[in-house]
């Protein structure tokens, strides 16, 4: 396995780039925001608004205007002493301009984290069965739309089931609604 310098070089103190696998994605929870911390980077000693992390093992983010905004939409507040217990999604962009380089940087989703479900989906209100992914669409997102389509939750089969009772029942007030009209 090939070691990059960004794993070696990068500041030891502050997240970065470094600091992710090709690709990956960590969500964090804000413990706190330091502001004012006095902070070391490479342009020297200096006052910065640091987020400091629940989760152990990461490092501190120093904030910037892009960050801080997309935590602001996270947390639906501008205000630093809102912020904990707000979970963030970090991921690595890259191509991006500054300082006359094009550089790679640690960047906040402008969304909430998108978690995995922790509770299991409801069974299937018709046939008891499992709701199962379907059409190309997730389980979660069928249990959605059957609920508020048909009121409850329903597997794909017992969905078609529905709406072909549906179209049939249109079909027959249909023809009655022709018939009283003679």
């Amino acid at each position: 396995m090939k070691t990059h310098w960004k794993k070696k070089v990068s500041d030891p103190n502050f997240i970065g780039e470094g600091d992710f696998q090709e690709g990956e994605e960590k969500v964090l929870t804000i413990e706190r925001v330091r502001i004012d911390e006095t902070v070391t980077t490479a342009e020297g000693k200096s006052k910065k608004q640091v987020v400091h992390w629940k989760e152990p093992g990461n490092k501190p983010m120093i904030l910037n205007v892009a960050r801080s905004k997309n935590i602001e939409k996270v947390a639906g507040s501008g205000y630093f002493e809102d912020w904990p217990g707000v979970q963030v999604q970090l991921y690595i962009e890259h191509g991006i301009k500054a300082f006359g380089e094009v550089v790679s940087a640690v960047r906040v989703r402008p969304y909430k984290p998108r978690t995995q479900r922790t509770e299991p989906l409801p069974p299937c209100a018709d046939c008891g069965g499992t709701i199962s992914p379907a059409m190309e669409k997730t389980a979660e997102w069928m249990a959605a739309y059957t609920t508020k389509k048909y009121g409850k939750p329903l597997c794909a089969d017992c969905a078609v089931k529905r709406k072909a009772a549906e179209a049939e029942q249109n079909k027959e007030e249909n023809i009655a609604s022709s018939d009283s009209d003679e």
